[in-house]
């Protein structure tokens, strides 16, 4: 078994896999201190699945704020349960729509902050159970919409009864909802019939790897600074690295640099490895280590 350091793995997750599947597989060929995993994907949806091993772990919540792209497919004509292919079908029409003017007009609609409600058939969780347990036993309960962002749609095809798009949009968006609600405003059904996550923050879909090419995940490791874009970058020496590890605070005046207190800085050592952040405390003005990498 080959030992992982910390580190990120951009997965590109199998149709039909669960995103804890794509973790199983990791453990099965190697060895690490903690593992997890960002953005979680259903099991029809295919693409990116960022894995977050050892101390990169500390950087989950800043996978959280990430904006994310995806490739979707949209049958008109039919609806489900749930949104997608997995669920029973529980509806059919005729009614298609009319051109793809009409589609285009009725997108600009899903632009911007909007509120969307989550399907029934999620893993969200209500009074501590998740909601697809409440809907496989038919009991109703209430599901409160959520505010979502959506900065971009972009048309692919149209091919009647599909439509392909491309959605670029922020944490906690569900394109099954989005099949669903874009089919009732065209006055039709729609449900999701392929879905592919192509962009997840500063990660594009080359940039992932085939999970069965499991003995090259060491190589395929990023290093966890990939994701921070315009952080100052500081290089602490032996001595300072040492004191950054002890979890000694330090004084803009110690950096010797002049900083914004709002921004954190990443820090490496002398050989240009990145061990972690310092983030300003404004209430006793120093500096302190924040999630060290070692």
């Amino acid at each position: 078994m080959t030992f992982l350091e910390s580190g990120i793995i951009i997965v590109d997750k199998p149709y039909q896999w669960t995103s804890n599947d794509v973790i199983r597989k990791i453990k099965s060929k190697n060895k690490f201190k903690k593992i997890g995993h960002a953005g979680t994907l259903d099991p029809l949806a295919t693409g990116i699945l960022p894995i977050l091993i050892n101390d990169s772990t500390k950087y989950f919540d800043y996978f959280q704020n990430f904006k994310k792209s995806y490739l979707a497919e949209i049958k008109f004509g039919i609806s489900t349960k749930s949104y997608d292919l997995e669920g029973e079908i529980d509806g059919e029409t005729e009614n298609m729509p009319e051109n793809i003017e009409k589609i285009e007009e009725t997108l600009c609609h899903f632009l911007g902050l909007i509120k969307q409600f989550p399907p029934k058939y999620s893993a969200l969780k209500k009074h501590g159970k998740r909601l697809y347990e409440y809907a496989r036993n038919d009991e109703e309960i209430e599901i409160e919409s959520r505010e979502v962002e959506v900065s971009e749609i972009k048309i692919i095809s149209w091919e009647t009864p599909v439509l392909k798009l491309i959605i670029s949009c922020s944490s906690g968006f569900y394109v099954r909802s989005f099949a669903n609600d874009l089919a009732k405003k065209l006055d039709t059904l729609g449900v999701l019939i392929s879905l592919s996550r192509i962009n997840y923050g500063p990660f594009v879909i080359k940039d992932s790897i085939n999970i069965q090419n499991i003995n090259e995940l060491e190589k395929k490791l990023i290093s966890v600074d990939s994701i921070f874009f315009d952080n100052k970058k500081l290089v602490f020496d032996n001595e300072s690295e040492q004191l950054y590890f002890n979890g000694t605070v330090f004084s803009s005046e110690n950096l010797n640099l002049s900083l914004l207190k709002e921004e954190e800085i990443k820090i490496y050592n002398i050989n240009d490895k990145f061990i972690g952040l310092l983030t300003y405390d404004e209430s006793k003005n120093f500096w302190k280590p924040k999630n060290i990498i070692r």
